[in-house]
Parts: structure tokens; C-alpha cells; sequence
């Protein structure tokens, strides 16, 4: 079982969705949280709001694709609280792209941000964390993070990324360092990134924030939910390849979909 009660727990993406949630939900556990994201306006808001409860908490604008901003992020908690003991690892951002427009560029964005951006922060946290009894980090990556989804592909290949590492390091990280990697699962959550694609089964991030919490005080080592979305998804993972691929794409990709610019130049 994990507590949060005085312990530090950093959280990046804390600006809106399951991260502010997350920092909202913590808060009410007397501990000291850190936020980091690119809005300082939101930060100073969620600040403000923790602030007057049981716990403290301190902000600063991070953009997790600066390699320097996340070094200064951590530097900037230790300078405050003195370590960190969790770290939540959330930012993020979901970007379409069609196979009409394909573009690289969408994809080295979506893993800068997405898979980069955590691997920064594991890279400054583990010399850290190497030196302390006990440390958790919890790193967001997707439900569907086994095959690809149409449409989907920049965001799902950076999930996926996430998945994998995390993953490689978990038991060597434990049996050495006694730092434990979370793998955290969501499925659709109605966070601003989803709020024009209609996704059946959504839970609201405060759900969300209140089942990862609860995992992690779980000490579990994944973190799945919505639980018929998680079975959904099961049983679309075990279908042979060929059946997969003659799924409806329109049912892959989900309502909200862009309609791709050759497609409306087209019509």
C-alpha cells in the first residue's frame, strides 16, 4: 500500500483533465505536489485551490518536449520539497492523422511530447529517486497500446513507446532501486483532447483520477480502465490480423473524426 500523506509527488499535464484531477485528488491526502504544464494562468489556479486545504503546492510552466524544461522542473521540486517520492507523468497531446494527409511531422511532434517528454523526466527522476528508500513513477499510456487504430497512428506509436519502456524497467528498477513503475492504461476519458470525438463509455476525469489514485495506493502495476472498454478491447486484440483489418474503419476510428482535406477537396 502506498500512502500519499506527506509525501512529494510531482505531476506534469496538471494544467486540465486527469492531471488536475489528480492533483485535486491527492490534495485531499495532506501531501506536497509540485505541478508542471504550459499554462501558468491554470497552474496558479490549481495551486491556489490545493493551497487552502491540508496540502502545499508549488508550480512552474514546463513544456515537457524541452529537455532543459524538465530538468529545470524537477531541479526546481527538489529545491522546494527536497525529493520527490512520486511522480506522475501524465502530458500529453492526440493528434489525427489520416492516411490522405499522412505527415511526418505529426509524428515527431506526438513522440516529442507524448514519449519524449516522459523519457526526460525518467532520465532526471531516477539518479534522484536512486537515492531514496522508496519511489513511484506512474507514466500514461493508452488502453489500445497493442494495435494500431486507423487514423490514430502518431498517438498510439508514442503509447505504445511508453508501454514498452515501462515495462523494461520495472522489475530492474524494483529489485535495484526499489522504484516502482505504474503503468497507467486509460481508455477514453473526457478530457479537452476528446471533447469534438464521441467515444460510448467515457468517464469523466474526476473518475479517472479517483481510479489511478486508488491503484497506485494498490501499489498495482497497471492500471486499466473502463473496464468494458478493457474488454473491448481484449477481444479485439486477440482477432487474427485479417480479421481485424476488415473491421469498419469508421467504427475504428470512432465518431468525431476529421474529415481528411483530400477528402472534402474531393467532394
Amino acid at each position: 500500500m502506498i500512502d500519499f500523506k506527506d509525501k512529494v509527488v510531482l505531476i506534469t499535464g496538471a494544467s486540465a483533465g486527469m492531471g488536475r484531477e489528480i492533483a485535486r485528488n491527492i490534495a485531499k491526502e495532506g501531501c506536497k505536489v509540485a505541478v508542471f504544464a504550459r499554462s501558468e494562468t491554470k497552474l496558479e489556479k490549481l495551486c491556489n485551490e490545493i493551497n487552502s486545504g491540508s496540502s502545499q503546492c508549488i508550480y512552474k510552466k514546463c513544456d515537457v518536449s524541452n529537455k532543459q524544461n524538465v530538468s529545470e522542473a524537477v531541479d526546481y521540486t527538489i529545491k522546494n520539497f527536497g525529493r520527490v517520492d512520486i511522480a506522475f507523468l501524465n502530458a500529453g497531446i492526440l493528434v489525427p492523422n489520416p492516411i490522405e494527409t499522412f505527415d511526418s511531422e505529426i509524428i515527431t511532434k506526438t513522440v516529442k511530447i507524448n514519449f519524449f517528454g516522459m523519457v526526460y523526466f525518467i532520465e532526471k527522476l531516477l539518479p534522484v529517486m536512486k537515492k531514496q528508500k522508496h519511489s513511484v513513477i506512474a507514466v500514461t499510456s493508452t488502453l489500445p497500446d497493442k494495435r494500431g487504430v486507423p487514423g490514430w497512428g502518431a498517438y498510439g506509436s508514442s503509447k505504445a513507446a511508453i508501454s514498452w519502456l515501462a515495462e523494461s524497467l520495472r522489475s530492474e528498477a524494483y529489485q535495484k532501486y526499489n522504484i516502482e513503475f505504474i503503468t497507467i492504461k486509460p481508455g477514453s476519458v473526457l478530457t479537452p483532447m476528446i471533447e469534438n470525438l464521441y467515444r460510448p463509455g467515457s468517464v469523466r476525469p474526476e473518475k479517472a483520477a479517483e481510479i489511478i489514485v486508488n491503484g497506485v495506493k494498490k501499489g498495482k502495476k497497471v492500471i486499466q480502465f473502463p473496464f468494458l472498454q478493457k474488454i473491448s478491447i481484449q477481444v479485439r486484440d486477440i482477432l487474427p490480423p485479417f480479421a481485424y483489418d476488415a473491421l469498419p474503419l469508421d467504427l475504428m476510428k470512432g465518431d468525431g473524426f476529421p474529415e481528411p482535406e483530400e477528402e472534402k477537396n474531393e467532394s
